[in-house]
């Protein structure tokens, strides 16, 4: 969960291994299903990533779907390609504790 959070749900640039107050409240209310307004926390996620001088913005395949959505045009734009080091694979899955059952991911618990 501590990877999911800091890798995709609050990705950053480093210091993986330490989770902020945030990210676990956000494990907190997870694992609790306690609702989450996921705009509110996806748009303060990226007004807090702008403050960082070499940012990247988070969530460029959400942002990719918006565009996609509302027809903006993007030919033009420039692309990065992202490299099989970035992606999550199925050995970072099963490290974490999920088993491929069905064809699906499912963590230890079920879930």
């Amino acid at each position: 969960m501590a990877f999911i959070m800091s890798w995709i749900i609050t990705l950053r640039e480093s210091n993986h291994s330490t989770l902020s107050d945030e990210d676990l409240l956000l494990i907190y209310c997870i694992m609790n299903k306690v609702k989450i307004n996921w705009i509110h926390t996806i748009k303060e996620h990226m007004q807090k990533s702008i403050r960082l001088c070499d940012f990247h913005y988070p969530y460029a395949i959400l942002i990719s779907k918006f565009l996609h959505y509302f027809e903006v045009d993007i030919e033009e734009e420039l692309a990065e390609i992202i490299k099989p080091s970035s992606e999550i694979n199925s050995g970072s899955l099963s490290k974490m504790g999920f088993t491929k059952i069905g064809g699906r991911w499912v963590s230890k618990d079920g879930d």
